[in-house]
């Protein structure tokens, strides 16, 4: 395990805000504030900097945080290594909420008949987790919806998703070609902050320079089970993969709303560090996609 005050730097570097830091390692400011403090004065560097009010990593500060991270992700490989069979392979990643309900039974299984005495462990995350997850070296690999950060991390492209509009069939919308002005009177349904397909659904709104509070109303559901059912309900609209409902458009459950300035295919990715010394074997799997 890493050092404690390297936890603390790699968390600030990430959060960039001592407060939030504090919050997320449940310990005080002061604390956080000291032991940044302590590893400067002992490396002799400084790590961080102000540029007005935003907290930014120096250039050392940087290069640190990415040797860290390398680091880290070895130390968690040798500790997965150490309680694994000789002659297997233990690979443990992440996939979105959309991706690894939708998309990842069909690919373990064929991983599973073609290595069957390898290990595969997934975890379910929104995006931004994942991201940090990848990040920290707790994961291998993760295929996720939303944006990251080309620079830092290798990725792999591994499909293109159509996202769509959906409301329930009682619904007069789905009956012509709507403009998205169209649609603010209703409530829309949407996921949590940190999600991928909320990320996307915002980039979008802000490409048309409106907002969510463009909608009369807005209700945030974890889970895309629940949206559905209460779109089905015609208790509001949502916009998600239709990947996500081709079962429920195929049996009449929901309708798809065409949107006349709404046309996107948004990339899914699988995500790892670049200097991985298990690419390769995370780039198998994706022949199982």
């Amino acid at each position: 395990m890493l050092d404690y005050r390297y936890q603390t730097f790699l968390t600030l570097a990430t959060e960039r805000s001592y407060t939030r830091t504090a919050q997320k390692l449940k310990i005080t400011q002061p604390a956080v504030t000291q032991q940044i403090k302590q590893l400067q004065q002992e490396l002799g560097i400084t790590l961080f900097q102000y540029q007005g009010k935003q907290l930014y990593l120096t250039e050392k500060g940087s290069y640190l945080e990415n040797q860290l991270l390398l680091l880290n992700q070895d130390i968690q490989q040798i500790q997965r290594h150490l309680h694994q069979a000789e002659d297997s392979v233990s690979l443990t990643f992440g996939a979105t909420l959309t991706i690894g309900e939708y998309l990842m039974p069909s690919v373990i299984n064929k991983y599973i008949e073609a290595f069957p005495s390898n290990q595969i462990d997934m975890v379910v995350e929104n995006t931004k987790t994942l991201i940090e997850r990848v990040e920290y070296g707790t994961l291998d690999f993760a295929f996720i919806e939303g944006d990251f950060n080309q620079n830092k991390l290798g990725f792999q492209q591994v499909s293109d998703e159509k996202f769509i509009a959906v409301c329930a069939p009682e619904n007069d919308l789905w009956k012509e070609k709507r403009s998205i002005w169209d649609l603010f009177s209703n409530r829309v349904l949407i996921r949590e902050q940190g999600s991928g397909t909320r990320l996307i659904f915002e980039n979008l709104l802000h490409s048309k320079g409106v907002s969510l509070s463009s909608f009369s109303h807005t209700t945030v559901i974890g889970n895309i089970g629940a949206i559905k059912q209460l779109v089905s309900e015609n208790k509001g609209i949502s916009f998600l993969y239709r990947l996500c409902v081709e079962d429920e458009l195929e049996k009449g459950f929901l309708k798809e709303i065409s949107v006349s300035d709404l046309t996107i295919l948004h990339p899914f990715h699988m995500i790892y560090l670049k200097k991985n010394r298990e690419v390769d074997k995370i780039k198998e799997f994706t022949h199982f996609y």
